[in-house]
């Protein structure tokens, strides 16, 4: 009864939390003291990118749907009545990530493919690079800096199982998956294909590039499973979630080593030595799918410079977001403190999924389970 009892009390704590964000309602989330997150937009279907029009309106994509190609690009407009929605693009095969380029074009991660769209003439469109489709990670996830755009390919498989303990054909060779790609983007927006950046990342749904520093960070979703041949009970806590720092050319151990640089155990004699340890542990399958600094004179003293990183997860560490510390460089270190949640909204356990910091310092995200686009900002 005592549990119960307490159960209600957070219950009705949250509510109380639930207010107005400037004039947006608040998310009924928990949150760190002195922000607050307000719904920009609800009812979308499977949200998953954000990008920001040079004139304050906001593009998120939309899934809709796993399994056929009616996605979409959706267009938000501030006005007096809040933010008004329009359709950009349609029939589009499960968009991803965005990057609004300086003539006006907007590149969209597709399974397979990025596309060039036309946002005076959405019906205009062109594929600018071709990619190979992963039926384990099809999305393609990407993020802009100066000219040189960042791809993730996603590995073919959870931990290479076909392998059978030897070499792993999709992870080597000069097309491997379970990558990132870099790609130069041209005045027109064209794109030429520079090769593979860093290998060995099983699926690199986060990618971040410091504006200042330069400093490439990749947040790496890790294997499922690996309690069946360490012969554990669960995968719990095994293996981690992982920050690394992208160098180029570099194995950062996919699919033969997981954590500090320890071997899987179907591949016990690979030397581990010879990849690139990661720079933070996460909790085990967290699914970080979103990261971004939070940058600016705007930004709260407490908040400032502090990287932002989302779990997508739906296990125990997952539905929340959470912020690291960070050096001059934006390099994280220490443990995360929770900026937002652990929540569940309307539609089950919350879901962020891209996150990224708008002109005036608010940081933005979309939540694909319950359908939402979120700003969060310095309390008002």
């Amino acid at each position: 009864m005592r549990l119960l009892s307490l159960i209600a009390i957070m219950l009705i704590s949250q509510t109380v939390q639930a207010k107005s964000c400037g004039n947006l309602p608040a998310l009924a989330a928990p949150s760190a003291a002195g922000i607050c997150a307000g719904v920009v937009a609800e009812k979308l279907q499977m949200p998953r990118g954000i990008a920001f029009l040079p004139d304050g309106r906001v593009l998120v994509s939309e899934m809709v749907r796993w399994d056929a190609a009616v996605g979409r690009v959706s267009l938000f407009t501030p006005s007096e009545q809040g933010w008004q929605k329009s359709i950009v693009a349609q029939k589009l095969d499960r968009p991803h990530s965005m990057a609004v380029l300086a003539n006006g074009r907007l590149l969209v991660g597709e399974v397979g493919q990025i596309t060039l769209l036309d946002l005076a003439n959405p019906e205009q469109r062109q594929i600018v690079a071709k990619l190979p489709k992963r039926e384990r990670h099809p999305l393609t996830t990407f993020t802009l800096s100066g000219d040189k755009l960042y791809v993730n390919v996603g590995s073919s498989s959870n931990n290479c199982e076909e392998a059978a303990g030897q070499q792993c054909a999709e992870a080597e060779g000069s097309d491997p998956a379970g990558s990132v790609r870099q790609f130069r983007v041209k005045s027109d927006g064209q794109l030429e294909n520079l090769g593979i950046f860093a290998r060995g990342l099983r699926n690199s749904m986060a990618i971040a590039v410091h504006p200042n520093s330069g400093l490439v960070l990749q947040a790496e979703n890790s294997r499922d499973g690996i309690h069946i041949p360490l012969h554990l009970a669960n995968d719990n806590e095994l293996p981690h979630d992982e920050i690394n720092v992208l160098q180029q050319g570099a194995n950062y151990g996919w699919p033969y080593c997981y954590d500090n640089a320890r071997a899987a155990p179907e591949f016990p004699k690979y030397d581990c030595k010879t990849t690139i340890r990661p720079q933070l542990l996460l909790p085990a399958h967290v699914a970080p799918l979103g990261m971004t600094w939070w940058l600016g004179d705007s930004v709260p003293a407490a908040l400032r410079g502090k990287l932002v990183v989302g779990f997508h997860g739906y296990r125990q560490h997952g539905q929340r977001i959470v912020l690291y510390a960070t050096d001059a460089r934006g390099m994280p270190t220490g443990k995360p403190k929770i900026l937002l949640g652990p929540w569940r909204g309307e539609h089950g356990l919350a879901g962020p999924v891209e996150i990224r910091q708008a002109s005036d310092g608010a940081v933005w995200f979309v939540d694909d389970r319950n359908g939402q686009l979120i700003r969060i900002g310095a309390d008002q």
